[in-house]
């Protein structure tokens, strides 16, 4: 049988030796959070999941192996704000949120260069930057981001290298702060060609080190880099699918 992320979170729960209300209580989310989220259908927040696994002594992708869905109704629901002509044109070097809590949506096909119409984002990584226009702003909560969200930028997803877990109608929530790797977990990379969306998964036993680059298709091979030209733009917090 499929693992889930609740099966996964039970199983280490009982092997370290805790019950629902004592691991909630051990990450101080309150007596009935675990409960709340197994079996009451509470969607899990990333940061709370963080707290759950850091009790747990392991890292939020071996309970969570896929970004976490942002779903959520009324207030908390995602709220996607496209820009257009008549509502941004002109360059602007730099990008400040219109709405309160936005975050910026950015289009990663391609560099932006003199010329290009509307808000521009600078990704850097690496030491290096490139700017990419911003199509729109998305307002999530921050208990769902578990960021902030001024660190975060939403990127569709293009192609189909990373099904099923991505599908090309996704938009996947990026956590620009991190730069480090951790293995196993999902990253935006940049390998000199343009953002791209990879499992990244480190060998440590490799002098120097090396990244494995992976697709979860099966139809797309892995591909093996030295770790000092991955470079990292952020790590894959949420996502977002179209119904």
């Amino acid at each position: 049988m499929e693992q889930t992320w609740k099966t996964r979170l039970e199983q280490l729960m009982r092997q370290k030796g805790f019950n629902m209300k004592s691991l909630s209580l051990k990450a101080e989310l309150g007596e009935t959070y675990v409960r709340d989220i197994l079996k009451r259908g509470r969607e899990p927040g990333v940061e709370k999941m963080r707290a759950l696994a850091d009790v747990l002594g392991v890292r939020l992708n071996e309970i969570m192996s896929e970004p976490y869905v942002i779903t959520a109704d009324g207030e908390d629901a995602p709220r996607h704000v496209p820009f257009d002509e008549d509502s941004d044109n002109g360059w602007q070097e730099g990008w400040q949120a219109r709405l309160p809590g936005g975050s910026a949506e950015v289009d990663v096909r391609a560099g932006a260069g003199d010329g290009s119409s509307g808000q521009v984002l600078r990704l850097r990584s690496g030491g290096i930057q490139s700017g990419h226009l911003v199509t729109g702003e998305w307002v999530v909560p921050r208990a769902h981001l578990g960021v902030n969200p001024a660190r975060v930028i939403f990127i569709p997803v293009i192609g189909t290298s990373m099904q099923p877990i991505l599908n090309p109608s996704d938009v996947v929530a990026v956590d620009t702060t991190v730069s480090d790797i951790k293995d196993a977990e999902i990253y935006v990379i940049d390998e000199g060609d343009g953002p791209s969306v990879k499992r990244l998964r480190l060998n440590h036993d490799d002098n120097p080190r090396t990244v494995d680059i992976i697709s979860e298709n099966a139809a797309v091979p892995p591909k093996r880099r030295p770790a000092e030209l991955v470079r990292v733009i952020g790590l894959v917090i949420g996502k977002w699918s179209r119904m």
